[in-house]
């Protein structure tokens, strides 16, 4: 885009802290709002995202985008994951559990090692504004899962269930030194982007 890029919003800024307001339906045809979603999508591209969120990048609305189209330097164990925008997005069910290392381009040089629903069924609006519903499994879901939160103020370190479990990013790359069962059983042996069935 010939236009600059907005900053990314940090934890612990006001506007990323709080919860977002829905969109109307009437303002996702315009063109001003087409134009944001493009700035979205081009900002998770910039900044090495796997998924971004409109308070992310300072904008008030229920909205966020996800993808992972070629493969990622933050998320090298990661699958392929296709390109969405979802526009107030709701998670309708949710069931099994897993676990995986956890980052935010909001958190910098952060990890956490979280549990979440396994799998999810949602729904929402798409950048057209045509209903979406679909079921959501493996990473797909625990991308949705982290943008969701996002637009009700929550960052990952919030979701941590230990202190223990949240890391500095470089201490990844010296895991193989770790003990087996620290911080949790399974942490170690999983890579960011994987996802383990074990605490």
């Amino acid at each position: 885009m010939s236009e600059s890029l907005p900053s990314l919003v940090n934890y612990g800024q006001p506007t990323l802290m709080r919860v977002q307001d829905p969109v109307s339906d009437s303002d996702i045809a315009a063109d001003a709002f087409q134009q944001r979603l493009q700035v979205l999508r081009h900002c998770m591209i910039a900044y090495q995202g796997i998924g971004i969120a409109a308070p992310q990048v300072g904008w008030n609305a229920r909205v966020f985008c996800m993808g992972i189209e070629d493969s990622s330097d933050r998320y090298p164990g990661a699958d392929r994951v296709p390109f969405a925008f979802w526009i107030n997005p709701r998670i309708t069910a949710a069931s099994g559990r897993n676990w995986a290392w956890e980052g935010c381009l909001s958190v910098p040089g952060m990890r956490g090692w979280i549990a979440r629903p396994s799998t999810i069924e949602v729904s929402g609006l798409d950048h057209r504004g045509q209903t979406v519903q679909c079921r959501l499994d493996g990473f797909a879901a625990r991308v949705f899962q982290h943008e969701y939160d996002h637009l009700d103020g929550v960052l990952f370190p919030m979701r941590v269930s230990h202190s223990r479990f949240l890391v500095p990013e470089l201490a990844l790359v010296e895991r193989s030194s770790w003990n087996d069962d620290w911080p949790s059983v399974g942490s170690r042996k999983t890579e960011p982007g994987q996802l383990s069935p074990q605490e």
